[in-house]
């Protein structure tokens, strides 16, 4: 077993003013963006070591699922890695995170 070590680990999703604002950014790819992006999660790091039990607690929206899903591979990073002793976990696909004994067991949403 080894340490989860996760560093600068960072989500964010594109904001749309609109809904046309989505559409016309699809439609016409080539023209300027009309999103902003919204971190969600930004320069997250700590370290936890085999053992070690640890807890996530904030409150409704600071982004706890989000982490979670990242971290065992349903959502994707928009920056940071996520390790498991010398195994990078960032870009894997879920079963191969969950090989490896990283899994989100009991989330709903």
């Amino acid at each position: 077993m080894g340490t989860i070590q996760v560093t600068g680990l960072g989500k964010a999703y594109r904001q749309y003013a609109s809904r046309w604002g989505r559409l016309a950014e699809w439609l016409l790819p080539s023209s300027r963006p009309r999103h902003q992006k919204k971190w969600i999660l930004h320069d997250i790091s700590f370290a936890v070591a085999p053992g070690e039990a640890v807890g996530i607690v904030g409150i409704n929206g600071a982004g706890k699922s989000t982490m979670i899903n990242v971290m065992s591979g349903f959502q994707r990073p928009s920056a940071g890695t996520v390790r498991y002793g010398a195994v990078t976990l960032s870009g894997l696909a879920p079963h191969l995170i969950a090989r490896a004994g990283i899994a989100a067991l009991g989330l709903a949403g």
